[in-house]
């Protein structure tokens, strides 16, 4: 411990840019510990992290750490560009936890003509659940309501979401403290799954803020690229653009659905705003400060959705 902490950069200069603080780093440093549990935020500050910020549960405090007048303002709901919205997805999401949470709704279209096999994905994983092994004890299907949350925000360009841990996602359906030792989780897809995944089109490019958007290879493929173990395998699910996005054309990414109302696009862009914790100050994107989880899933229709309002 004594090595890293002569390797830490010298704290943040008094008149410095800073960034709004997260719970575990207000925590060490009340505690003093910040270098012992290993959070940098806390130890050092950098160039965005002392403690002079903004709170980072007011949705006017930006992802610099400054207090802005408004929240962030939405962007226009993308144009379709002909393509066809065949399913509504609804995210309950609760940003924040005690009496400071808020609960939102982020409605997602789905474009199955153009997609059919990415987007059945998609409701799969937002409904009754991905299964990918049929030799399971339990049955641990991965559903994004049940312990999903957004990971990973790069300020102002996308949000992600996933499954961090499928392993605490089973306990908390179970209403357990921890799952049983014979737990099973899903590994992500392969065989003729993943083919049909990986061969199947993107609809359009990644050129304004608020499409959704899944790894070439289909939802749990985030970060086919690094070892991962099947509990964290889904912790990258889709992704949702805050801006126009080249870069991730250039990675094959595809898009299958998009925002469908400004309610949602001025929802994104607080998503986008929300301060990240980082490793490095070097980092462009991190986990969000703020816990923002998903309560609840629904899936629809549009068919029915149509039909319901004749009703």
């Amino acid at each position: 411990m004594a090595g890293l902490v002569s390797s830490l950069p010298l704290p943040l200069a008094a008149n410095a840019v800073e960034r709004a603080v997260g719970s575990a780093e207000a925590k060490c440093r009340e505690e003093g510990n910040c270098l012992q549990t290993l959070d940098l935020d806390g130890a050092v500050g950098w160039n965005w992290g002392a403690k002079d910020r903004c709170d980072s549960t007011d949705p006017r405090c930006g992802a610099d750490g400054v207090l802005n007048d408004a929240p962030p303002a939405g962007k226009p709901v993308p144009d379709k560009q002909g393509l066809q919205i065949t399913d509504v997805v609804s995210l309950e999401l609760q940003i924040g936890t005690g009496s400071n949470a808020d609960t939102q709704i982020l409605k997602i279209g789905l474009y199955g003509e153009n997609c059919p096999t990415l987007v059945e994905e998609m409701k799969e994983l937002c409904s009754k659940g991905i299964v990918t092994s049929s030799d399971l004890l339990l049955g641990a299907p991965v559903r994004l309501g049940v312990g999903g949350q957004m990971t990973y925000i790069r300020p102002e360009q996308r949000v992600e979401f996933g499954v961090p841990s499928q392993k605490i996602a089973y306990a908390k359906a179970m209403r357990q403290t921890k799952a049983p030792d014979e737990f099973v989780p899903q590994a992500r897809p392969s065989g003729m799954r993943f083919d049909a995944c990986k061969n199947e089109k993107t609809s359009r490019l990644h050129d304004v803020a608020g499409l959704l958007s899944v790894p070439k290879g289909g939802i749990g493929f985030g970060s086919s690229s690094i070892p991962v173990k099947d509990d964290d395998a889904y912790s990258s699910c889709f992704q949702i653009t805050a801006s126009s996005l080249p870069d991730a054309d250039k990675e094959e990414r595809k898009v299958i659905g998009q925002l469908i109302d400004s309610k949602s696009m001025e929802l994104l862009a607080r998503l986008s705003s929300i301060p990240t914790r980082k490793a490095l100050p070097t980092q462009s994107g991190g986990s969000p400060l703020i816990k923002t989880i998903v309560n609840d899933v629904r899936v629809d229709a549009v068919s029915d959705l149509l039909e319901n309002k004749g009703a």
